[in-house]
């Protein structure tokens, strides 16, 4: 499980120049979740972003708490997450 995180974080960070790309702290707090669920899309795509919410009600606080503060997500996607939806 180390080693995926590890891969996962590597991937997120030589994907920080996509345009879409996402904040450091999102990358550092989802991480693990990207890696869980989503690894098979690339970041900052609209795929992958469907897919961290289709698993929404999986996702680690931390990383929905990253994903706000970022304004990388809606206060409603959110809440979204937080109920499962």
């Amino acid at each position: 499980m180390q080693k995926v995180a590890i891969l996962a974080a590597v991937t997120l960070a030589l994907s920080a120049s996509s345009a879409l790309a996402v904040s450091q702290a999102v990358r550092k707090a989802c991480s693990a979740d990207y890696a869980a669920y989503c690894s098979n899309y690339k970041v900052g795509t609209a795929k992958l972003k469907s897919c961290m919410k289709a698993h929404s009600h999986m996702l680690t606080e931390e990383c929905v708490h990253a994903l706000g503060q970022s304004n990388e997500v809606t206060a409603q996607d959110i809440r979204d997450y937080k109920a499962g939806r």
